[in-house]
């Protein structure tokens, strides 16, 4: 199982950030190659609300469902996910002022065994890694308008 950890301060507030992750129509104005959601389905409670993503990797097209499984505003936010690749997300936000530290650690396996394995290791991780450095980057640019420092 490969797993990815990032982590970023970004220049707004708890809530608003937050909400702009919670809120899958927003996917595509922050995660690199997402060419749509599909099919949300969102209620009040949250918990165990779901939604697909489409999106292309290194040519490949991957539909992923995701379903919430936990859902603490304005903390954490947790979903899985299965299609091409099966895993969990766990999104973590803490206040700092009038800033956010969020945190994201992602633990997935890609479909096809030894060979997805294999696949994974020679050039996907590597692309997942720097597609959610991406993300946290696009998230700062587009509540706060500047630079975002990634860890």
């Amino acid at each position: 199982m490969a797993e990815i950890h990032k982590s970023a301060t970004i220049d707004a507030p708890i809530e608003k950030v937050f909400d702009f992750v919670d809120d899958p129509a927003n996917f595509p104005r922050y995660v690199p190659n997402v060419e749509r959601v599909a099919d949300v389905i969102r209620t009040e409670k949250r918990l165990g609300d779901s939604f697909r993503v489409i999106y292309k990797v290194l040519g490949v097209t991957f539909d992923e469902k995701f379903k919430v499984t936990a859902h603490q505003r304005p903390n954490r936010l947790d979903s899985s996910f299965e299609g091409g690749m099966k895993g969990t997300f766990t999104w973590s936000f803490a206040p700092e002022g009038n800033q956010t530290q969020i945190k994201v650690d992602i633990a997935y396996t890609l479909a096809g065994g030894p060979i997805g394995k294999a696949i994974d290791a020679m050039m996907l991780e590597r692309t997942n890694e720097k597609t959610i450095e991406h993300t946290l980057q696009n998230i700062q640019k587009t509540l706060a308008g500047g630079a975002v420092s990634t860890g």
